[in-house]
């Protein structure tokens, strides 16, 4: 009898353990505090200030209306009579890829162009001419032309453009950002981090409130 009543005592503790696992599993506050994230590599692309005292990493997709929404955001501060004008003499801005291929086909494509264009030092350049000709290439039915169209407006070496966006370096670095998306829990864009720490805010007034300070 008393056998049974320690193993029914035993079996309850062991239940109730198993329980409280899953609870603590199920109920885990979700990270936000990355700071492998916040490592800039000598690949990364990166402007505005040069100092990395305070770094914001950007995770964005071509194809994506709300990563084109935040970049014409981000670039009204690069005007000297901007009023966030002091935000790109603080913070530097890092770019890295997270194309949702899943949902937009042409993203990876237009990555493939960005990086392309970054080996010849015109990364920034391209960057503004998929944004600004989001709506064109994203219903092309021939994006790797209007790509090449856009390469030749920043005066690219044309064959060397067509040639790196094919290349394994190109789609290894691409790769490697999504990597590290991937690694950071990432599932929308944009997504930001500063400083290594997530940016979960609701509007674009206190996102500028954020950089200011």
């Amino acid at each position: 009898m008393q056998n049974n009543l320690l193993k029914i005592i035993a079996t309850i503790f062991i239940s109730f353990i198993f329980l409280y696992l899953i609870y603590l599993l199920i109920n885990k506050p979700a990270q936000t505090y990355f700071p492998e994230i916040n490592v800039i590599s000598k690949n990364d692309l990166i402007k505005w200030s040069p100092d990395k005292k305070n770094v914001l990493i950007e995770y964005s997709d071509f194809q994506c209306p709300a990563c084109k929404n935040f970049h014409d955001f981000l670039q009204e501060f690069e005007s000297s009579k901007s009023a966030n004008f002091p935000i790109t003499k603080k913070v530097t801005l890092v770019f890295r890829h997270f194309p949702l291929y899943q949902i937009h086909p042409i993203s990876m494509d237009a990555a493939y162009a960005a990086e392309a264009a970054a080996l010849q030092g015109r990364f920034w350049e391209m960057d503004d001419q998929l944004f600004g000709k989001q709506d064109i290439w994203s219903t092309s039915t021939n994006p790797r032309q209007n790509f090449i169209n856009m390469a030749s407006e920043i005066k690219l070496d044309i064959e060397k453009f067509k040639s790196d966006m094919d290349s394994k370096v190109v789609k290894n670095k691409v790769q490697a950002d999504l990597a590290s998306g991937n690694k950071a829990e990432i599932n929308s864009t944009p997504t930001f981090f500063l400083n290594g720490n997530k940016i979960e805010l609701t509007t674009l007034d206190e996102f500028k409130k954020l950089l200011l300070k």
